[in-house]
Parts: structure tokens; C-alpha cells; sequence
């Protein structure tokens, strides 16, 4: 299954996720962490690893990233394989050396 890019912050401004879960990743340094979404894009038919998470929104249930792009997470957090295959290959690329699930700390409201 190919990887592909993703689209800029001016074409894609917002999108919406679905089995989506919150992964940490820990780099090299010890302080180098970052939080990101794992799911699937709806609109585009594809899993999908967001930038770091910057800003979360419970009420609404909308992620702010690095990127600037707004994601809103929709129905339960759930599990996707394509998403998954993102986050494996995203993991090696970017050199992660240890991840944790933390998608219990983004509880929803619905």
C-alpha cells in the first residue's frame, strides 16, 4: 500500500476523521515528545498521521495541529488498518523510538 503526501494547509484546511486514536511519540531527546492523530480521512478515502497536536477542543471534538490544520474527530475512537499502516511507516521515518496510546485522555462527548 503506497504512502502518500498530504495536501497543504491552504488547499485542506479542515478535515474530518473517523477510528481515530491519539498515539505519543518519544524521539531521541528525552523532552521530544509529541502527541498526534492516527484514523481515517473520510473525504479522502485514506489513513492518515496528523502533525503534533497543538490545540483540543472536547466540546466540539476538534484537534488544532502543528500544521494548523483542524481536524474533527467523529463518532468513537476506533482502529483503522489503513491508519495504522500510516503510523508504521510514519514511526520509521521519523525515527520514533518509543509511542504510547493515549487516546483515553481525549474521552468524548457525545
Amino acid at each position: 500500500m503506497p504512502i502518500f503526501g498530504v495536501a497543504s494547509i491552504e488547499q485542506e484546511p479542515e478535515e474530518t476523521m473517523i477510528f481515530w486514536s491519539v498515539r505519543e511519540a518519544k524521539f531521541d531527546q528525552e523532552n521530544d515528545i509529541s502527541r498526534h492523530l492516527v484514523g481515517y480521512v473520510t473525504r479522502k478515502g485514506t489513513g492518515r498521521v496528523s502533525s503534533a497536536i497543538q490545540e483540543f477542543d472536547r466540546k466540539s471534538m476538534t484537534v488544532k495541529t502543528r500544521s494548523g490544520r483542524l481536524y474533527h474527530l467523529s463518532g468513537s475512537p476506533g482502529f483503522n488498518s489503513e491508519a495504522e499502516y500510516v503510523w508504521l511507516h510514519w514511526k520509521s521515518f521519523n525515527g520514533v523510538k518509543e509511542e504510547a496510546d493515549v487516546t483515553d485522555q481525549y474521552g468524548f462527548l457525545h
